[in-house]
């Protein structure tokens, strides 16, 4: 029998949460039929043995091994290509889902046929709202936000400061951090760019879905607490650099065919100015 949920979980080193992310997957797909898939990245921690010890007592868990770290989107695609679910829940391992957001994903779902991705809201473990939605990313877009004038130019800036959480909404770019994917518009789609194999893969495949007529959509009536970027931040400055990286591979794909455009330079200019902003509010610790 085909489960309707395939959670997908990709890991690296996360032992010490892995165990809680699993747990909360399982109380969040109680009453459907699921199975959870756990790819452990390379991880030199204790993620093989407590993945083992998991499988004794959690029957719809299967995991495997890679032997060293295959980055974000070639974990993701060696998943999907492990399920057997009509549906694909990708999850990272650092978000906790709560008793029913499957099910409340689902329903947006099966609202129509064209709902190709539905994303829940996601908290800090504080109990704020995290703000996950973003617009896809342009030059000025990305100027807005890097610069801070989002107040001066509302609805104009990339990260959706604007947006209240609270509301259902179709939207262009959920985290992929918790999203629920329809398994046709998955192989409609096709899988993450592994070109992207850090960041910027979830915005370069939100926009393929989106011009193959796909509507993604988030919902607030599915919730979840993410612990934000829990194994992106132990990378210290090269988190910076991966984004900063994916930005430039992003902008080359979709908006600048070639490095002799007139508007390369440009490109350059942003990416290294936002990478001197983003490397800035680290170190002050301003965001």
């Amino acid at each position: 029998m085909v489960p309707q949920i395939s959670f997908l979980i990709p890991t690296w080193n996360g032992a010490s949460i892995l165990e809680r992310c699993i747990e909360a997957a399982c109380a969040a797909g109680q009453g459907l039929d699921y199975e959870v898939v756990v790819c452990d990245n390379g991880s030199r921690d204790e993620t093989p043995q407590l993945l083992e010890r998991l499988q004794g007592r959690i029957p719809r868990l299967r995991w495997f091994h890679n032997q060293e770290n295959l980055m974000f989107a070639r974990a993701v695609n060696q998943l999907a290509a492990a399920a057997r679910g009509e549906h694909l829940l990708l999850l990272n391992n650092d978000v906790f889902l709560e008793p029913g957001a499957v099910r409340a994903m689902l329903d947006e779902l099966e609202h129509g046929e064209r709902v190709g991705a539905v994303a829940p809201q996601l908290r800090y473990p504080d109990g704020r709202v995290q703000p996950s939605c973003r617009r896809l990313p342009t030059i000025p877009r990305m100027w807005v936000d890097g610069l801070r004038l989002h107040p001066l130019f509302p609805g104009r800036g990339w990260k959706m400061q604007e947006f209240d959480h609270r509301f259902r909404r179709a939207v262009e770019q959920p985290m992929m951090s918790a999203l629920l994917i329809r398994g046709g518009c998955w192989r409609d789609v096709g899988p993450l760019d592994e070109g992207f194999p850090l960041y910027f893969n979830d915005v370069d495949w939100c926009k393929r879905a989106l011009e193959r007529g796909w509507e993604i959509v988030f919902t607030p009536a599915a919730r979840g607490v993410h612990l934000e970027a829990w194994s992106g931040k132990r990378l210290g400055f090269r988190q910076v650099w991966w984004s900063a990286k994916g930005l430039h591979r992003y902008f080359l794909k979709h908006h600048i065919s070639s490095r002799l455009s007139p508007r390369y330079p440009l490109l350059l200019l942003s990416c290294g100015g936002l990478l001197g902003l983003w490397t800035l509010r680290r170190v002050v610790g301003a965001g």
